[in-house]
């Protein structure tokens, strides 16, 4: 429990420092971007490898993969069903607002410093979560919403998944893994440095876009749409904790997932989809600090 507590009072340390950086003016939220792509482009792929290496695909990864998609699918679903008389903007927001988890970002580097054997598990859901979030979850919204802005097209959502060099690093690693390909040890010392920073920079980043501040107007719709998603999640952490016949670390990886914030692509589809840049952000924003509430106290108490 103390290895927890120092680790997510360093996760918020780290936040403020970034959030800090910001409101003095030495850095701007541009400059998160710019991270963003370090983290995308190299560390987050470097600890997605160092993860898997050695990881032999089996049934619980197979499942976790499953979970990624009916989890998005469904909640989803309840959230246009909640929201079915709203105008389509609103609609649109709580249904992305339920569903998609940020897991490159934020789950995997709050897990790897103490719990490193949970990636495979949490990497596998997060499969299943981007083919959603890159290209299911958009269709849904689309017919719930009567819009037409996304089209069903393999192709397209292919493409927009292998785009993301994370995904892409997860089918690769994927792929060794079912031959049975370790990587040398020579090669994991290299890689190990690139993935040492992806929790720093994760959470330096997370300080960078963080907005505190939230207008009245948009405080009721914020307020319902963390209601509802945390309301979910404990629910789903029980179930997950009581009834599932699934190992220790993999229970333990599906109810930090069920407490994951809100997915960075989610917040970008709301803005798409005709909702102020400044409602995604703040809803983002507090997102990650309930998360990290919540994951710290569910670790606390089952570790």
């Amino acid at each position: 429990m103390p290895e927890v507590l120092i680790q997510a009072f360093s996760f918020l340390l780290v936040i403020l420092i970034g959030y800090l950086f910001k409101r003095r003016g030495i850095l701007s939220t541009k400059d998160g971007h710019s991270i963003s792509q370090i983290i995308i482009r190299l560390t987050l792929p470097a600890t997605i490898i160092i993860g898997f290496n050695g990881t032999a695909i089996t049934t619980n990864l197979l499942i976790m993969a499953f979970t990624g998609m009916f989890l998005n699918i469904t909640l989803i679903i309840f959230g246009g069903y909640i929201w079915k008389n709203k105008q389509r903007t609103d609609k649109a927001l709580i249904m992305f607002g339920q569903a998609g988890y940020n897991i490159g970002n934020f789950t995997i580097p709050f897990v790897q410093g103490f719990l490193p054997q949970a990636i495979p598990y949490i990497g596998s859901f997060d499969i299943g979560n981007a083919l959603m979030i890159f290209g299911g979850s958009p269709v849904l919204v689309d017919k719930y919403t009567d819009q037409n802005r996304e089209s069903l097209s393999v192709g397209r959502i292919l493409l927009k998944l292998f785009h993301s060099p994370p995904f892409s690093t997860y089918v690769v690693m994927f792929t060794l893994a079912s031959f049975s390909i370790t990587l040398p040890h020579t090669a994991i010392q290299v890689i190990d440095l690139f993935a040492k920073g992806n929790a720093f920079l994760a959470m330096f980043m997370v300080g960078l876009y963080l907005e505190i501040l939230i207008p009245k107007v948009d405080m009721h719709k914020i307020s319902i749409i963390l209601l509802t998603r945390y309301s979910l999640a404990m629910l789903l952490a029980l179930f997950f904790y009581f009834f599932l016949p699934l190992s220790p670390i993999v229970r333990l990886a599906l109810i930090l997932i069920a407490f994951a914030p809100i997915g960075t692509v989610s917040t970008i589809n709301m803005v798409t989809y005709g909702n102020k840049e400044s409602t995604a952000a703040q809803l983002s924003s507090i997102s990650i600090l309930i998360s990290l509430i919540l994951m710290t106290a569910a670790l606390s108490f089952l570790l």
